[in-house]
């Protein structure tokens, strides 16, 4: 009985002279120990006599390396607690093991190669990836992301965007997903983590720790709100996140499918802080009550419309950017020009 990688001649007749040799050298080349792939044949050889003959009781199977002999033995329980053991026949047996050991030692070395690649993606959690829109089924997108494959469900795709096959897309790596047959990982655009890294990725400043994201609030394909700072004087953080004559914030644009960006100055001065984050409309004055944690806006009343944004939105991105509860209240002006 001859062991063989993917792709190698299946012996005809079941040869048994070479097997301890054959296991050594393979376990050698891929790295793993000879007693686990040992019990790894074993216990497949176990699973087919039992498919193929149905015995009795609970079946192992021993396996001589040097022989190539197997024996089998199944064990029973009797009700009155005495334990049966009984050897099998093996005869029969011997061509279909042959086949039985070889496939449980190529799935073995699979699920090896498999969760290797599952370890190191693991590491790299978090991060952008890029790849291929390999296929789409039932709303969920399959990406193409070399040694493993992104799947990226409904929710964490960008509403309205169509995403078809073959065609380039950056992702966010979230998490390894199970998958008996194949290395998979969870992805995403829609997160607010995909909106940083690629802030990150097109802002230098940021790379360097001189520009900090500081809170992102995100309702995907419609807005978005990122609050930034510095580290350092005379950085201006906004400016940096925008660009020379806006190229920063149009990439990030164009790589949300033009979804609404705004960014603004993060303040430890909460008053300052949700002023700012209900842009573009101009608060001309807020007031905080801690212990609720509400922030009382008021607005010219011609800028209402625009403070809590169509259906809420900017009042509600403004809230979750802040972590404050916002009320937002006419004043007696009736500005209606925005900053």
């Amino acid at each position: 009985m001859t062991l063989s990688r993917a792709g190698s001649r299946s012996p005809s007749e079941p040869s048994t002279e070479s097997l301890g040799e054959a296991l050594t050298a393979l376990c050698a080349e891929v790295g793993i120990p000879f007693e686990e792939m040992l019990h790894t044949v074993e216990t497949a050889l176990a699973a087919a006599y039992v498919r193929a003959f149905n015995p009795a009781g609970f079946v192992t199977v021993k396996l001589d390396t040097k022989t190539g002999a197997l024996d089998v033995r199944s064990r029973l329980v009797r009700p009155d607690g005495t334990e049966v053991v009984e050897t099998l026949p093996a005869d029969n047996f011997k061509r279909m093991a042959a086949q039985t050991a070889k496939h449980a030692v190529l799935r073995h070395i699979h699920d090896l190669e498999r969760e290797k690649v599952l370890r190191d993606v693991a590491e790299h959690r978090g991060e952008l990836a890029s790849g291929i829109v390999d296929r789409v089924e039932a709303g969920t997108v399959f990406v193409d992301l070399g040694r493993i494959e992104g799947v990226m469900p409904p929710e964490e795709q960008i509403p309205g965007e169509e995403l078809h096959p073959g065609r380039p897309v950056l992702v966010v790596i979230l998490e390894t997903q199970h998958n008996p047959r194949e290395a998979q990982v969870r992805v995403s655009r829609a997160a607010r983590s995909f909106v940083h890294r690629l802030l990150e990725a097109e802002v230098p400043e940021i790379q360097a720790g001189t520009v900090l994201i500081r809170s992102i609030a995100r309702e995907p394909g419609l807005r978005t709100k990122i609050a930034v700072s510095a580290t350092e004087p005379g950085i201006d953080p906004v400016g940096a996140c925008v660009g020379p004559k806006g190229v920063r914030h149009r990439a990030i644009l164009s790589e949300l499918s033009n979804e609404h960006v705004d960014i603004v100055p993060w303040s430890d001065d909460p008053e300052a802080f949700v002023a700012a984050s209900l842009g573009p409309a101009k608060a001309e004055s807020v007031s905080i009550d801690r212990t609720t944690r509400t922030a009382t806006v008021l607005v010219p009343r011609g800028q209402l419309s625009l403070a809590i944004g169509r259906e809420g939105q900017n009042a509600r991105l403004a809230a979750k950017l802040t972590g404050f509860r916002i009320d937002i209240k006419p004043s007696d002006s009736d500005d209606e020009t925005a900053p």
